[in-house]
């Protein structure tokens, strides 16, 4: 089962010296959370714009993967560092964190889930334990705003954000699960004990829930997805339920793949309440900038910008051309065929220079004087 994340919670260490990233500031650094008595350092990263002022809403990531798996399987912070500069730069404090077992985090490994109720809520306890420890300790930044936070993870990481749901902790305003489910170390069935589980958590969730999960799953299918979303709901939990039907939507490229499909709910979700990321008028502010004025490419443009690039993850950049907006505008193309936008993008680089020179090269086989005009979510083009 492919590494999956959750929640994005992290302090800054006086040890750690920030990294810079384009826009953004990166700091690694552990945390040190209280549980219980204990204090527990736990492997952390933090992701902000480095122009942010004032107090920053929180996001949470941490990791999934094999339930107990030790020393990480390679995993660590760096994993979901992606999702979480795209996270910062929807205006977040994006915190990655790594439970307790898990890459250079301390404490130990979650005890095994078997064909036993009380295995599988005994996990969920403590991985809410360390999500919500991370909370509070991150909380106390003074650049944190701990009256809005959201979690956010995947498969077993999805089930920790539900399991956190449910303890309705201050401040906690979101979450979002992708391709939730845990499954038993002791290769037997637990679906229906998973179900029961999620009763409890709706019994008790007063947070609202968006769930997100494929036809195509493998490892938690549409079945299974649909009896969790009905025992949670049934109960009395805040869920919103979506089902991609794309074939590859499987298990981990749910999550992970370039194309961040799942990025598209997730700004939907939060911006209907109210919480940061990109809106409409940033893509009309582009079409501003670009000084687009006839009204069938403007929409165009705009229809382009909304739906693919501003959902879409980072790395990312726009090259546009003078040229193919001048050719739109020429009425015998309106007539006999669709032109060609005046701009074209690239995003899920691995890097900047990457994005900047995937955009580039896609502009250059319609156009000579094709220029750089975002990136990422920042205007850098000099037309006006």
């Amino acid at each position: 089962m492919g590494a999956r994340l959750i929640l994005l919670a992290a302090l800054v260490c006086t040890a750690a010296s920030p990294a810079r990233s384009d826009d953004l500031l990166e700091t690694a650094a552990p945390l040190a959370v209280t549980i219980g008595r204990d204090v527990v350092r736990l492997e952390g990263l933090i992701i902000r714009k480095s122009d942010a002022q004032g107090r920053l809403p929180i996001a949470i990531l941490t990791n999934g993967g094999v339930a107990t798996a030790t020393g990480g399987g390679g995993t660590s912070t760096a994993t979901y560092a992606h999702h979480a500069r795209d996270l910062a730069r929807r205006g977040w404090l994006a915190v990655v964190v790594m439970r307790r077992g898990f890459g250079q985090s301390e404490g130990q490994k979650p005890a095994a889930i078997t064909c036993q109720a009380a295995s599988l809520g005994a996990w969920a306890n403590a991985a809410a334990d360390d999500l919500q420890a991370t909370i509070e300790f991150v909380a106390k930044r003074p650049d944190a705003d701990a009256s809005r936070v959201i979690a956010i993870g995947s498969e077993i990481a999805g089930v920790a954000a539900v399991a956190l749901s449910a303890r309705n902790p201050p401040g906690l305003v979101g979450v979002i699960s992708v391709s939730g489910g845990l499954q038993s170390e002791s290769n037997c069935p637990i679906d229906d004990l998973l179900v029961e589980q999620y009763k409890a958590f709706g019994t008790r969730n007063r947070v609202p829930n968006l769930w997100i999960y494929s036809r195509s799953d493998k490892a938690f299918g549409p079945d299974l997805a649909e009896r969790l979303h009905g025992a949670f709901l049934d109960a009395g939990g805040d869920v919103k339920f979506v089902m991609f039907f794309r074939d590859g939507d499987v298990g981990t490229a749910v999550f992970g793949q370039a194309t961040g499909a799942w990025y598209a709910q997730m700004d939907a979700f939060l911006r209907v309440r109210g919480l940061p990321t990109w809106s409409p008028a940033d893509v009309w502010n582009v079409a501003d900038r670009l000084k687009i004025t006839d009204r069938i490419e403007r929409e165009n443009v705009a229809e382009v910008l909304f739906q693919r690039y501003f959902a879409a993850p980072g790395e990312k950049a726009i090259a546009f051309s003078q040229a193919l907006q001048a050719a739109w505008a020429r009425p015998q193309n309106k007539v006999v065929a669709e032109p060609h936008l005046p701009l074209t993008y690239q995003f899920g680089a691995k890097s900047l220079d990457e994005a900047r020179s995937g955009a580039l090269a896609s502009c250059a086989r319609l156009a000579q004087d094709c220029a750089i005009v975002m990136e990422n979510d920042r205007w850098v083009g000099d037309v006006r």
